[in-house]
Formats: C-alpha cells, sequence, structure tokens
C-alpha cells in the first residue's frame, strides 16, 4: 500500500538580477509585478551569486530559480514570459498576500 501524501512542499521563486541597466531584469519585474506569484529578489552581481548562477550553466541576467524543499527544481535565464505564464499556473508556487483597498464610507 503506498504511503498517503499528506501535504505537498511549496515551490518558491528567486530572481537573481540586476538594479539598473538590464532591460530583461526590468521586463521580468514588470511581468512579476502582474502576478501574485511571490518572488525573492536577490543582487546577482555579487561573486558568489554570479559563480552561483554559472554553476546552474546561466550566463545572463536576471537568472531564475525555483526551489522545492531547499532543492532546485528549475532554472533559467533571461525574460521568459512562457515559464512566468507556467509559474502562475502552478498551485505549488508561492503567493503573496492579496492587496485589500480601504474603501471610505
Amino acid at each position: 500500500m503506498s504511503p498517503v501524501i499528506t501535504s505537498i512542499a511549496p515551490k518558491s521563486v528567486v530572481v537573481f538580477g540586476k538594479e539598473k541597466g538590464c532591460v530583461q531584469c526590468n521586463a521580468m519585474d514588470r511581468a512579476i509585478a502582474k502576478t501574485d506569484i511571490k518572488v525573492t529578489k536577490v543582487d546577482g552581481t555579487t561573486d558568489e551569486n554570479r559563480e552561483y548562477c554559472m554553476s546552474l550553466g546561466h550566463t545572463q541576467a536576471p537568472t531564475v530559480v525555483v526551489y522545492q524543499d531547499g532543492v532546485v527544481i528549475d532554472s533559467w535565464s533571461g525574460f521568459n514570459p512562457g515559464k512566468i505564464d507556467e509559474l502562475k499556473n502552478d498551485p505549488l508556487v508561492e503567493r503573496t498576500a492579496p492587496v485589500r483597498e480601504l474603501i471610505a464610507a
């Protein structure tokens, strides 16, 4: 008999990018802002982070890394709207809390 899975770990998304002068990083920021995907932004220009992205086979910014249970399950570099759509439609991806507007009486 197979064990019953009671919970599946959420997927977290980390974007290694540049602060200024990166057209693809800016496009990624704008596309992510239109979703409820929770993203952790990291400075991809530090030596340590650049080496990490290169160890995953990426030499272009932004580099996006998807983790589940602390394990890299997907990664890509550059602005990729198709991959953002995949994340948007993945029920296991962490989401930001909905923004509620106060309405004056």
